[in-house]
């Protein structure tokens, strides 16, 4: 079925044009269409924009990692637009119609097409302030629904007995300190000797989400714990070292991690497996239930606010029977 294609984005002035021609490459494009049509030199292709793009967003602060999601993600589009018409991705030719198409021929949940929309946004929006565009063809594609589910965590004597159980010491120390400080899988494998430290009582992430580093405090009762597995495992360790690390690896994997997280959740008869980011959830909501506040909460988690920690505040049945309990609508009382 063909799909109807709205007028392209065209430059209005002669420095529109100057742009295009900036980014345009000095090299025989040597592609066509069916129809026989050659891609002007003069436009700007996919890649280059992508390339300025990655730029720009390095220049703004953005980590390698968030540039690189973006690029993807634009590269994906630009393989699935070649595709349709049989033609390198030309930005000035993009439709709100391929946008659209493309989003909606993704097997991607909700959050993986929002995320892929606001790269659109952001990459066009970028286009039309550098003249190369007239309009966002992204604006006129509204975000998908997004269902926000209660993220798993367990109640403290359950967390301890979990992983009490995990039979192997690396795996299980990493729990432990996954427990106490919150961090994320990824902070926990880039862990360096250097950034545990014991004289001023600090775990320090130098590289978390977004590349924002934070500190977050050794509590008394993981201190013991650090200190023994340094003492077993890590005696000698250099500065620079992975913390949690096998002799044969020096390191641990992910695929280690979890591999022995699901292998303890058999073997104790969880349905739903425990997850590395379980013991984040588990943090977060015990803290939470605790009375500690959410700001509070947000800065240990290293999220940019409160709304994103607000996931965390788990309720139990218990909880909520309390709650109700508190009300009474009698005369005379209050």
């Amino acid at each position: 079925m063909a799909f109807l294609r709205s007028r392209p984005n065209a430059p209005l002035c002669a420095r529109s044009a100057r742009k295009a021609e900036k980014f345009a490459p000095n090299r025989d494009l040597g592609a066509s269409s069916q129809a026989g049509r050659p891609v002007e030199a003069s436009r700007m292709l996919g890649e280059e924009a992508i390339t300025e793009f990655g730029a720009h967003l390095l220049r703004q602060g953005r980590s390698r990692k968030t540039v690189i999601g973006y690029q993807s993600d634009l590269r994906g589009f630009a393989a699935f637009y070649a595709k349709r018409h049989n033609l390198p991705w030309v930005v000035e030719e993009t439709t709100v119609e391929d946008l659209r198409a493309y989003l909606d021929a993704q097997p991607a949940q909700a959050p993986t097409l929002n995320r892929r929309l606001y790269t659109f946004r952001s990459f066009f929006k970028y286009l039309v302030r550098q003249g190369v565009l007239t309009s966002n063809p992204a604006e006129m594609l509204e975000a998908k629904r997004v269902v926000q589910k209660e993220r798993y965590a367990l109640p403290a004597d359950e967390l301890a007995r979990f992983i009490h159980h995990i039979p192997h010491p690396h795996v299980q120390a990493a729990a432990w300190t996954m427990a106490y400080t919150g961090l994320r899988m990824a902070e926990i494998i880039f862990l360096r000797m250097m950034d545990v430290d014991f004289e001023e009582g600090v775990v320090r992430v130098e590289h978390g989400k977004g590349d924002k580093p934070r500190e977050v405090p050794i509590s008394d009762a993981l201190r013991p714990i650090l200190s023994q597995y340094v003492e077993q495992y890590r005696k000698g360790a250099k500065p620079h070292e992975r913390f949690f690390a096998t002799p044969s690896t020096g390191g641990l994997s992910p695929t280690h991690i979890n591999r022995v997280l699901k292998q303890t959740s058999q073997a104790l008869g969880y349905r739903r497996y425990v997850t590395a980011h379980t013991f984040r959830h588990s943090f977060a909501s015990n803290l939470i239930r605790q009375g500690v506040h959410i700001t509070l909460v947000q800065k240990l988690l290293g999220h940019s606010s409160p709304t994103v920690t607000s996931v965390y505040t788990h309720a139990t049945r218990d909880d909520l029977y309390r709650a109700v309990q508190t009300l009474s609508f009698e005369e005379g009382q209050a």
